[in-house]
């Protein structure tokens, strides 16, 4: 069965939001740990970890988001890809604003 870009572009978009809440959620329960309350590292580990974490989660969201585009450009189905790109762009700012007007109780 062969998915349309609008759905792959949907699929790739929730993938995207599931990997940023894991992401986030993680951070937040580390920084709960009670054994990580004293700790208070120098400022060129932290900074080397932040860019680290930075460089490692843009690899991982370029890869979600960008992976079957390539796979389809690089095997002649150009238009595809472009479309399948713009759908989970257009779905990326779907969730955001949904995110964002229920985080601002807008909606529920």
């Amino acid at each position: 069965m062969k998915a349309s870009p609008r759905t792959v572009g949907f699929i790739q978009a929730a993938g995207l939001t599931l990997y940023v809440s894991a992401f986030a959620t993680l951070v937040q329960q580390v920084q709960n740990w009670s054994l990580l309350h004293n700790v208070q590292p120098g400022p060129i580990i932290s900074i080397v970890l932040f860019l680290l974490a930075f460089v490692i989660s843009a690899l991982i969201c370029s890869s979600l988001i960008l992976g079957y585009p390539l796979v389809l450009f690089s095997s002649g189905k150009r238009h595809e890809a472009m479309k399948t790109v713009l759908w989970s762009l257009l779905w990326l700012v779907a969730i955001v604003l949904l995110i964002g007007f229920s985080a601002l109780k807008l909606i529920f």
